[in-house]
């Protein structure tokens, strides 16, 4: 029995040194946990320090997953790609950020640091993720929260959702995203018009992040809407060849493409519209900055 004991607590111990600040690890145990009672809904993460996401002794409210929580709990921040090139160009005049897919607002919370950004429109359509995002964003001002989200047509719509990432939502099913919901959209087009017609004395930055759904959306803006984005964040797959002739067509309409594909290269580098053709066959996600 000693020694059984002797056993278990090495192994305990062994274990422990393993998993320690693997927090993926952890957490995707959690999810894959079976939770017949009870789960947990959220979880509160302070600051020790302020950063461009929090003030210091602050909570944001996260569900757990094994992306975004232990993003956060190993870096202090999240994704801040966007932020970091705003703030590098030279901007006077007052700018509207709409954050299309906006998730927990971690994206949005960021953006409301830049002083040239006056307003912020979040869309988002999981209920449960909404209601995260209204108290993370709950001491920007500065903000409106609609819990819907854009797509080609209006209703409640097939939502999948992928339990081990709480960042992944889409209207595109796969075999991670195997949790099915039904959460409300109103058409992309429609809502963009709306925004630029009773918000003229702005500039307008658009960031969508749909998981895959994004190009779905662009393509179906009205050429005059783009014209009128001076900054587009988009996400992009692969997607079906007989929509890619029209999305070049579009993206032509901006002065300047630029694209982010970390497992191709490391720089943000400008393109010509045919050249996204080579990124798509590269069957890897990239981003992309148009810029007006």
């Amino acid at each position: 029995m000693r020694i059984k004991r002797l056993i278990q607590k090495k192994t305990k111990k062994f274990i422990i040194n393993k998993l320690a600040n693997n927090y993926s690890t952890i957490f995707q145990a959690y999810n894959l946990s079976k939770l017949s009672f009870c789960k947990i809904s959220h979880v509160p993460i302070k600051f020790h320090k302020k950063n461009i996401l929090a003030d210091k002794n602050e909570e944001i409210l996260l569900k757990i997953d094994g992306q975004i929580l232990p993003k956060i709990l190993e870096t202090g921040s999240f994704d801040p790609f966007i932020y970091n090139f705003l703030k590098k160009q030279k901007i006077k005049k007052n700018f509207l950020f709409i954050d299309v897919g906006a998730n927990h607002g971690l994206v949005s919370k960021q953006i409301a640091n830049l002083k040239f950004i006056k307003k912020i429109i979040t869309f988002e359509p999981a209920k449960e993720i909404f209601k995260l995002l209204k108290i993370n964003l709950s001491k920007v001002n500065k903000a409106k929260n609609y819990n819907y989200g854009w797509a080609t047509k209006k209703g409640n719509l097939n939502f999948y959702e992928n339990p081990s990432n709480s960042g992944d939502f889409s209207l595109i099913p796969n075999k991670q995203r195997n949790f099915l919901h039904k959460y409300h959209f109103e058409i992309a087009d429609l809502q963009l018009k709306k925004i630029l017609k009773n918000n003229k004395n702005y500039q307008f930055i658009l960031k969508t992040d749909c998981q895959g759904y994004d190009i779905e959306i662009f393509n179906s803006l009205e050429n005059k809407l783009l014209e009128k984005i001076k900054f587009y964040f988009l996400e992009c797959q692969n997607f079906s060849d007989d929509k890619k002739s029209l999305f070049i067509e579009k993206i032509s309409i901006f002065k300047k493409i630029l694209i982010s594909c970390p497992l191709i290269h490391n720089d943000l580098r400008s393109i010509k519209p045919r050249d996204i053709l080579n990124y798509f066959n590269y069957k890897v996600e990239f981003d992309l900055v148009l810029i007006n």
